[in-house]
């Protein structure tokens, strides 16, 4: 007699359902869902090859990394186990020789959230730029930040590395092909490497649907390319980083040496293929509702520190003199948890019920301000990511 089909138990499906209702309420990151039905059977059916061991790979792996290649028009793509993982093997293939430095964006994910990753690992420096039009850089800014060859005092930029989205704002292809165009063309001394290219492409899916573009016409402006499963895209965890055959080949070096080696990933993986299934499709409609919450919460008096033009919102707390404490606490009150830095971030879990009742929490937040109270003001730890 064969084994039982597996399926998930009345128990398992009522914790499930009740994790995703909780998901619905959680505004901090669109990391914050959970796994589908469809998520967690295609965990069960998923194959258990070993990362290391078996010298072939997984197939649910090679399955879910080959289909990324072909989205992003790379030659071969490497899961990781987070997007600062990615990101960081990236860099360290990409930077062979100190003293090096990176171009970033100075509110970027590699500058800010990845723990001085760049320094520890690649001994490069970063050359953190403010984008000059305040949402995203340009090529202007990258041509004024450069640091050439020629002067033993400064190190020298070997990468120039683009995140999109950023705080939810986008981008834009056309910008994208300047800045590459330049970088690509960028001299450097005969026998040096050329600079090259880096996209934190977390939530590279959400920019290009709600550009209106093509992932593989975006990704050919980079030499590598990293994109988190488990935000926009739902995943339990995961990331994936594509280039060339070589760069991958290297890649998984570092992989290793940064304790990337798993033993069933393939779990993670086939869950991910079906997280791209699920959450794909509803990406404008996420985008559409989160502007939609935007223009209300505009109507009631708030500020936005950047455009809504995906699937975050930021608002001006500062400038509107509301302690980020208080943010937190009066949406807590209605059951939502948010972070206190006025990020609020939509997946593919929010509901618009969860969505009008945060625009019923911050509603009464702002008549409480206008009204004159006064509010404490508490230090929270805000991680944003």
């Amino acid at each position: 007699m064969g084994e039982p089909t597996l399926a998930l138990t009345p128990k398992a499906v009522a914790r499930l359902q009740a994790a995703t209702e909780k998901a619905s309420r959680d505004f901090r990151s669109d990391v914050v869902t959970v796994p589908t039905q469809a998520m967690m059977q295609s965990i069960i059916e998923a194959t258990f090859g070993d990362d290391i061991y078996d010298t072939e790979g997984d197939p649910s792996v090679s399955a879910l990394e080959n289909t990324i290649a072909e989205l992003t028009g790379k030659e071969a793509a490497l899961w990781t186990m987070s997007g600062t993982q990615g990101n960081q093997i990236c860099l360290r293939v990409h930077l062979t020789q100190p003293p090096h430095s990176v171009l970033v964006d100075a509110r970027s994910h590699i500058q800010c959230m990845e723990t001085g990753g760049l320094a520890v690992f690649s001994q490069a420096i970063p050359i953190a730029v403010k984008p000059a039009n305040g949402v995203h850089l340009t090529l202007g800014d990258v041509q004024k930040n450069m640091i050439p060859e020629g002067n033993i005092h400064h190190a020298v930029t070997r990468v120039v590395c683009l995140e999109n989205t950023l705080a939810g704002t986008i981008l834009p292809l056309d910008e994208a092909k300047k800045i590459s165009q330049f970088v690509r063309s960028y001299p450097v001394p005969e026998g040096t490497n050329p600079v090259v290219m880096h996209l934190d492409g977390a939530r590279i899916f959400d920019a290009v649907a709600a550009e209106g573009v093509s992932l593989k016409e975006y990704a050919a402006c980079f030499d590598s390319v990293s994109i988190c499963l488990a935000k926009g895209l739902g995943a339990p965890m995961g990331s994936i980083i594509a280039g060339t055959k070589p760069f991958i080949e290297r890649a998984k070096y570092f992989k290793k040496m940064f304790g990337g080696a798993t033993r069933q990933p393939g779990m993670m993986a086939a869950a991910a293929l079906a997280a791209m299934e699920i959450t794909l499709p509803k990406l404008k409609s996420i985008h559409s509702l989160t502007y939609d919450i935007s223009t209300k919460l505009e109507g009631l008096g708030y500020k936005l520190a950047l455009p809504a033009q995906t699937n975050m919102i930021v608002l001006d707390l500062a400038a509107m003199e509301i302690p980020g404490s208080a943010f937190v606490e009066y949406c807590a009150k209605y059951g939502l948890t948010t972070f206190p830095s006025g990020r609020i971030v939509f997946h593919h879990q929010v509901t618009r019920e969860t969505a009008a009742t945060l625009v019923s929490a911050l509603s009464k937040l702002i008549e409480d301000k206008k009204n004159g109270l006064e509010f404490s003001s508490k230090i929270l730890q805000s991680g944003c990511t």
